[in-house]
C-alpha cells in the first residue's frame, strides 16, 4: 500500500507542477508541450489506480481463499486434551496460544476469556471451521467465521541438557548453537528477580546446567523453552 501512496504522491506533485507552469507561462504558450504533459500525466494516474485495483484484487482473494482452503462442519468434541469435529483433531494453537486472551469473544457471552475458555463454551455445539489439513489434522484458522490464527503446524520439539556456554557472541549447549529471540523476556528466566533482554536472562546461566527444547533448522537450534519457561 505504501508504494501505490508514494505513487498517487507523484503524480499529485508532476499534476501540479504542469499546471504551476502553465501559469507561469500563460495558455497561448503551453500548446503542444501541456497537451504532452497533460497525456503523461493521465497514464500516470490510469498507472496508479490499477495498481491499487490490482492489490484490492488480489487482497480480497487471499483473504476469501483463507476461508475456503478447508471447510468442517460439526459438532465440536474434547477428548484427553484434543479437539476433534467428527473425529478429525482439530490445531487451535500451542499450550502458550491456548492461554492467552481471546481476541475475540467465540462464545458470544460476551466477554474475552482465555481462549481455551472460549472454546470449553463450544463444545458439544455445532460449529464450522477454516483452516489447512495436514496428514490428517486440520490447522485451524477461523473458528465460526471469526479469525483465529495462522495456521501453521507445529514443530516437534527435541529437549536438551547440560552446561550452557557463551563464546564470540553466541551462546551454545554441548556443540549446537542456540538461536534465542531478541528484545525482553516475558519471564524472568535466570532468577534474578529482573524482568530482562533474553540476552541478560541468559548471561545469568551461563555455566549453569540448563534443560531447553526446541527445533533444528540450518543455523542452529530454535530455543522455545529453557528449564521449563516459555523463551519466544
Amino acid at each position: 500500500m505504501k508504494r501505490i501512496y508514494a505513487a498517487l504522491a507523484i503524480v499529485a506533485i508532476v499534476g501540479l507542477a504542469v499546471l504551476v507552469e502553465a501559469g507561469a507561462n500563460g495558455i497561448d504558450n503551453m500548446g503542444d508541450e501541456f497537451a504532452e504533459k497533460w497525456q503523461k500525466f493521465k497514464h500516470m494516474w490510469r498507472f496508479a489506480r490499477g495498481e491499487r485495483q490490482r492489490h484490492n484484487h488480489m487482497m480480497e482473494h487471499a483473504w476469501r481463499n483463507m476461508l475456503n482452503v478447508t471447510r468442517m462442519e460439526g459438532v465440536l468434541e474434547y477428548n484427553n486434551g484434543s479437539y476433534y469435529i467428527d473425529a478429525t483433531p482439530l490445531y487451535l494453537g500451542n499450550e502458550y496460544f491456548m492461554n492467552s486472551i481471546a481476541k475475540s469473544d467465540y462464545d458470544g457471552d460476551g466477554n474475552y476469556e482465555y481462549i481455551w475458555q472460549e472454546m470449553e463454551e463450544l463444545i458439544g455445539s455445532n460449529v464450522v471451521v477454516n483452516g489447512v489439513l495436514r496428514n490428517g489434522t486440520l490447522y485451524v484458522s477461523h473458528v465460526n467465521g471469526i479469525w483465529h490464527r495462522l495456521p501453521r503446524e507445529p514443530h516437534e520439539l527435541t529437549e536438551m541438557g547440560g552446561i550452557l556456554e557463551y563464546d564470540n557472541g553466541s551462546y551454545y549447549l554441548g556443540n549446537k548453537m542456540l538461536i534465542i529471540k531478541h528484545g525482553f523476556s516475558k519471564s524472568d528466566i535466570d532468577r534474578d528477580g529482573s524482568l530482562e533482554r533474553m540476552d541478560a536472562e541468559l548471561q545469568g546461566l551461563i555455566g549453569e546446567e540448563v534443560t531447553i527444547d526446541g527445533f533444528m533448522i540450518e543455523k542452529g537450534f530454535v530455543v522455545m523453552h529453557i528449564n521449563g519457561i516459555w523463551a519466544r
